[in-house]
């Protein structure tokens, strides 16, 4: 796997009509990993869902939070 990366956001309509956002490190050849320091990398706010990702490993916002305090991102 490629060591270059871009940071992409998509979004994705979900069948009752609300919006999923997703942000995401793009490392190419149909690689992502979802990823962000400055917050949820997943959100619906209708479904209120808040999900939070570093480095595609999904961890609860404490653990998330103590992470990025900790610059490991």
């Amino acid at each position: 796997m490629a060591t270059d990366y871009k940071v992409v956001k998509y979004s994705k309509e979900e069948e009752d009509g609300s919006k999923t956002y997703i942000t995401a490190m793009d490392y190419g050849e149909g690689v992502f990993k979802a990823h962000n320091a400055k917050g949820p990398a997943v959100t619906n706010k209708k479904n209120d869902i808040v999900e939070y990702y570093i480095y595609g490993v999904k961890m609860d916002k404490e653990a998330w939070s103590r992470k990025v305090k900790a610059k490991v991102c």
